[in-house]
């Protein structure tokens, strides 16, 4: 509700802002062609084009809104610095120059985030847990598999899978904004079958906040994950002779099923298990109320580390933990900045990035 309150505030500054390049109607008619060419782009998002106008308006959104605030503060200031506004004409003339600096910093920032964004980086790391187990895990999160998305980054994340051969995959959510039907129409069921063979227990999947979406419009992403050989653990816990691994329902799914989130009690490994107890959440918001035995570390997306600027300051401000390795209610905890991004395919300020964790 917040995040909708906040969008059509900035939408209605950019139309007051960008309707000043003409005088009458013509600054309006501009200001409204620019304002609705998004949420066009949005409702068509599952065609190209109107993906390729999704990414740059998302991006132009974002850096107009930081220009336009810039200026009305200087002009703020000015204005009580020598007690007179500026003319109409310079009003025109600042309009139209602030108009043209948003979409050049915008086309900048697209070429470069989209060629940043094309790979990622394979980090590794220990990861200390109690008792005698040791295995490998290869964490991954927000795919957003849409038409904008280069396949050979899925072909990239199988030939790393096969190179390191995990004892688990693990998924974090955010599978795709495509319905499963296409999914399987381009071949993407062949990759993640060949991908959760390459676990060498099991590949074990979350959902995230999109799957809410996509099951709302009829898609069954957490179907297509089983199918093609994923654990998808909703709820649940499944224990190996060297872990214990509790999937979340996110948040965003359990409200569009009208379902409460079970608490992290009810679905706790047994109070006897000596192997450790690993929790699998696509948000990083922390734990459920608990009682009885803590778990011994968790794994999130979802936050992409901000993916943008001015996105990669602000997203400090929304999570306790918006990117890398943190506590939260007690209990370690790594929130991955994702393989990929979601809308414009761009990252400035932030990395895509795949974990290798060596547990210890």
């Amino acid at each position: 509700m917040i995040f909708l309150f906040i969008l059509l505030f900035g939408v209605l500054f950019l139309f007051v802002n960008i309707r000043q390049v003409a005088p009458g109607n013509r600054g309006s008619i501009a200001a409204g062609l620019a304002v609705i060419a998004l949420p066009v782009c949005f409702i068509f998002r599952g065609h190209l084009w109107a993906c390729v106008g999704q990414a740059f308006l998302a991006v132009w959104l974002c850096e107009a809104l930081l220009l336009y605030i810039f200026w009305w503060l200087f002009r703020g200031i000015r204005r009580l610095a020598l007690r007179r506004p500026l003319s109409h004409r310079m009003n025109i003339m600042v309009a139209r120059s602030l108009l043209a600096l948003s979409v050049l910093v915008s086309a900048v920032m697209c070429v470069a985030g989209y060629f940043h964004n094309a790979d990622y980086y394979l980090r590794r790391t220990d990861v200390d847990l109690p008792g005698d187990s040791h295995f490998t895990a290869l964490f991954f999160s927000d795919l957003h598999i849409d038409p904008l998305f280069d396949r050979d980054k899925a072909l990239h994340i199988l030939h790393d899978a096969d190179s390191v051969r995990p004892d688990f995959i693990f998924f974090g959510g955010d599978l795709s904004d495509e319905h499963d039907s296409l999914m399987t129409l381009e071949g993407y069921d062949k990759i993640f079958r060949e991908l959760a063979g390459k676990a060498r227990v099991y590949a074990f999947a979350v959902d995230g906040n999109h799957e809410a979406y996509m099951e709302r419009s009829g898609s069954d992403p957490h179907g297509w994950l089983r199918r093609n050989g994923w654990t998808v653990l909703e709820d649940s816990t499944a224990c190996t002779e060297l872990v214990c691994i509790t999937g979340r329902v996110d948040h965003q799914v359990a409200r569009v099923r009208g379902v409460e989130r079970l608490p992290l009690d009810f679905i706790a490994p047994a109070k006897d298990s000596r192997v450790p107890w690993i929790v699998l959440d696509h948000q990083p918001r922390g734990l459920d109320s608990l009682d009885t035995r803590k778990p011994d570390f968790a794994l999130s997306g979802h936050t992409h580390d901000g993916q943008f600027f001015p996105g990669t300051v602000i997203i400090n401000w929304v999570w306790k933990i918006a990117y890398g390795f943190g506590e939260l209610d007690g209990i370690k905890w790594l929130v991955t900045s994702g393989v990929h991004s979601w809308g414009p395919p761009v990252r400035v300020g932030s990395d895509a990035e795949m974990w290798i964790l060596d547990f210890k």
